[in-house]
């Protein structure tokens, strides 16, 4: 019988806590893992943050720069692991986590290969925090964030360079940025769609949303396509519904808009039959954020039809067919209004989806990507 080769796969213990809510982190967690379950015999290293005065002193002063953990408290249980399991391969879950790349090839050098599971573009990400979404900061708050990103940058093509075998990414955008600051070699891993198709009874005029309202490229999102559609000449039989979570932020929204209808967090059941009751489920992305849209997975795999922007389904790959595609606020504001309250367009819709998703590459396949692309590291 053919035994697969040990590895490692270290995350953050909050990533397996089954009793906290799921996100797009967990989601992509649970993705590396079982695409990695496919080619090793892996077990979980759980670490956690770093909770010491001075690391919260340093988060709150904005000066963390991937700080969030202290590897030389793990490095005799990890040792110890490697060497005991005869682990030839471990896997970084996140790329706050690069900092046990350094202690690992202390350790044991060459022989073991360390691969990072990037989720997206940490210093992009922080770029749009102090340009995009903050107001008029005074001097001394833009020298520090202009320092702080030039130290994740340095940072990030260190560990690069010098620790890192190679890197597993979420899209072909940050494949690219991978490229550029120096990873030796990268991955861009397709996203996995696991079909769950969901009972089907669409309402005329009825689109929604499914994410966490607090995360800023989801609240710009649909904040600006609300007012998009509030802009319309007629917003008549349009009802736009939001699940998700802070409230405050849901009902703000269902206060400025009549067309809005915010259900909060809802259960797995109940948000299965409120979105079945949809015509379209609505990713508007409008912006390059870190990572890709997981949401997205979850309406394809609930055989849903989709209206997004190109940059909202990166990291997707089919074969046939094409969503909606709407590339701004108005565009998708328009398509909703033209697409939604027509019956045989909403037919042909959910056709058209689930030839979508019957063409995108399953586990197998991207599996058989990865194990190519790792047999391929010197």
């Amino acid at each position: 019988m053919f035994m697969k080769q040990k590895a490692l796969f270290l995350s953050n213990e909050i990533f397996f806590d089954y009793t906290k809510r799921e996100g797009g982190v967990r989601f992509c967690t649970e993705e590396y893992f079982s695409l990695i379950q496919k080619l090793y015999d892996v077990e979980v290293f759980k670490v956690r943050y770093d909770l010491s005065l001075f690391h919260r002193l340093r988060v709150k002063l904005g000066l963390n720069v991937y700080n969030d953990y202290q590897p030389k408290q793990y490095a005799k249980r990890l040792e110890s692991y490697i060497l005991s399991k005869k682990v030839q391969i471990v896997f970084l879950n996140l790329s706050n986590t690069i900092s046990f790349a350094s202690l690992i090839k202390k350790l044991f050098g060459n022989s073991v290969k360390v691969i990072l599971c990037s989720h997206g573009n940490e210093s992009g990400d922080y770029l749009h925090e102090i340009t995009l979404f903050q107001k008029k900061a005074s001097f001394l708050t833009n020298f520090f964030s202009s320092f702080v990103l030039g130290c994740m940058l340095k940072k990030e093509v260190a560990f690069r360079q010098k620790y890192l075998d190679a890197v597993l990414t979420v899209s072909p955008v940050e494949e690219a940025l991978e490229n550029w600051l120096g990873a030796r070699q990268v991955l861009m891993v397709p996203r996995i769609v696991k079909a769950e198709f969901l009972a089907r009874l669409p309402l005329v005029g009825r689109v929604g949303f499914v994410g966490d309202l607090s995360h800023a490229p989801n609240f710009y999102g649909v904040d600006e396509l609300c007012n998009a559609i509030f802009l319309l000449p007629s917003s008549e039989g349009i009802n736009l519904r939001l699940v998700g979570a802070p409230e405050t932020f849901g009902k703000q929204l269902a206060a400025t808009y009549p067309f809005v209808t915010y259900l909060g967090y809802l259960n797995n059941d109940a948000l299965r039959q409120e979105v079945g009751s949809w015509t379209f489920f609505l990713n508007p992305v409008f912006y390059y954020s870190r990572g890709v849209s997981t949401k997205l997975a979850k309406a394809f795999g609930w055989g849903i039809p989709v209206i997004t922007t190109t940059i909202g389904c990166r990291g997707y790959v089919w074969c046939k067919g094409i969503p909606v595609i709407a590339e701004t606020p108005a565009e998708m504001a328009k398509a909703i209004l033209c697409l939604s309250k027509n019956a045989d367009v909403i037919a042909n819709a959910d056709k058209d989806v689930k030839e979508l998703i019957a063409s995108i590459p399953d586990m197998d396949a991207t599996a058989k990507l990865l194990s190519d692309f790792i047999g391929r590291i010197s």
